[in-house]
């Protein structure tokens, strides 16, 4: 008799363990939709691109679809950046409205990297993703409509985001593993989205991977010209908000110590073109002739402070790692690289991303899952 009862006391528990994943599986729609999010809005303004002059319009959609599996990545796209009359008006250095239509999105998307689900060496096959376009030229960071000599610019990426994290908030309350992403301007973005989606997702195994955005600043960006965007910061891990003298080390050092059990990291080549182009830019912001004029000195001193963030990071945060490949491309989560790139340690970057999903345990120091970086790092 009392070995019945334990075999029920057990298949009881069982069930009681299972309801939660029934219940509160994703509601993604199984193909890849389009979100109008509209109607939406955060501290009064509506979801929006940057209605900058010449464009065809200023509406904000977003991309979703579910997957076998009780995960999901979040994927903020990149797409330069402005703080500028001379770079948001002048000569824009930004996607300035969406590109992205449905018919781009298809449900095998081979040949783009970690969205490619003909490939068994994905780390995210049969995961469900959310594609989130950028249009804004504030990194996802700004909520505000700046004038720039006259000219408005819709600096509302964070707005965007707010509207994609209320969608999930309502259609998807609980995933088992959430992957949050982003390439070049969409690694800042998915960088300070992901304290928000945490606390939203409180449950959910929550980690984010920044792909070419080690944030190398100069001269009045992070001063005059980031205060154009109206950066929201989480206020329970910056309460005084955003600050001139902060880095992208500091960002990612205290995002690392308020989520101890989430693992944080960073993708980069050694000497990431694009990147040194816009330092370039904020070195010489009023002189957009020179832009392009790269010089090894550039190169050489955005090379020097990109490693020094990076090993700063990474001796602060236990939870954290990075990948430092040899050359010069810029991104590589939507490229086929994904699964070729293999000039740090001889260890392919997909495996890598794989190690950083993987490695079992909650752990605030994961073991096997190490920082690596390129030898030879020329291209």
């Amino acid at each position: 008799m009392k070995h019945r009862n334990l075999s029920k006391i057990v298949v009881l528990s069982l069930c009681c363990l299972l309801i939660p994943a029934i219940v509160f599986a994703g509601g993604l729609p199984r193909e890849w939709t389009e979100i109008n999010p509209a109607g939406f809005e955060y501290n009064g303004l509506s979801p929006a691109c940057s209605c900058a002059p010449g464009t065809p319009d200023d509406e904000f959609t977003f991309f979703v679809k579910g997957g076998r599996k009780n995960n999901l990545v979040v994927f903020f796209q990149g797409g330069g950046a402005c703080w500028d009359y001379m770079n948001c008006v002048a000569a824009p250095t930004y996607t300035q409205y969406q590109k992205e239509v449905l018919a781009m999105f298809s449900n095998d998307m081979e040949g783009y990297g970690i969205f490619d689900q003909t490939r068994k060496d994905n780390p995210f096959k049969d995961w469900g993703f959310v594609y989130i376009p950028y249009c804004t030229g504030d990194l996802f960071w700004g909520a505000n409509d700046a004038s720039y000599y006259g000219v408005t610019i819709k600096h509302r990426g964070f707005v965007n985001f707010q509207a994609v994290l209320e969608y999930l908030k309502n259609n998807t309350r609980y995933q088992r593993n959430i992957f949050i992403t982003g390439s070049s301007a969409g690694s800042y973005g998915a960088t300070l989205a992901f304290p928000y989606i945490k606390q939203a997702f409180p449950w959910s195994n929550v980690q984010i991977l920044g792909d070419a955005g080690n944030g190398v600043m100069g001269g009045t960006f992070s001063t005059t010209g980031i205060n154009n965007w109206n950066v929201q910061m989480p206020s329970w891990i910056f309460p005084d908000g955003y600050q001139s003298t902060m880095t992208m080390a500091d960002v990612y050092v205290d995002i690392a110590a308020e989520y101890p059990w989430s693992r944080l990291a960073q993708y980069t080549t050694a000497f990431d073109m694009t990147q040194v182009f816009f330092y370039n830019v904020m070195l010489n912001i009023h002189n957009p002739y020179i832009w392009g004029e790269i010089t090894e000195a550039l190169i050489g001193t955005w090379h020097l402070t990109m490693k020094t963030y990076t090993y700063q990071t990474a001796a602060a945060s236990p939870n954290y790692r990075y990948y430092i490949a040899a050359g010069t491309d810029h991104t590589i989560l939507m490229s086929p690289k994904f699964y070729t790139e293999k000039s740090a340690g001889g260890q392919f970057f997909s495996d890598w991303v794989n190690k950083m999903i993987k490695t079992p345990g909650v752990v605030k120091n994961p073991k096997g899952w190490d920082n690596l970086e390129c030898e030879n790092c020329l291209p």
